[in-house]
């Protein structure tokens, strides 16, 4: 059985120079950022698994929360792994 965790807030900002500046009030640290807005969307759940996987001393599986888009931001739900 999983446990949910609390969702976590990401949140999304072009920089002048056309970058994807990706970051969460939730997870202090994490921060990515790419030209490619596609790309830089992949490595969130990857990214904030490894963050948080490391910081709970557990496997967790990050899933964006199924919402209507937004272009400054997005939920992911985090699920505790047995």
């Amino acid at each position: 059985m999983t446990t949910l965790l609390p969702n976590i807030l990401v949140q999304f900002e072009d920089d002048e120079d056309g970058r994807r500046r990706v970051w969460s009030p939730d997870v202090p640290g994490f921060l990515l950022s790419h030209r490619d807005h596609d790309a830089v969307l992949a490595d969130i759940a990857p990214a904030l698994e490894t963050i948080l996987g490391e910081r709970l001393g557990a496997t967790v599986r990050v899933l964006p929360l199924q919402q209507r888009e937004s272009n400054t931001q997005r939920e992911y739900v985090v699920e505790l792994m047995p």
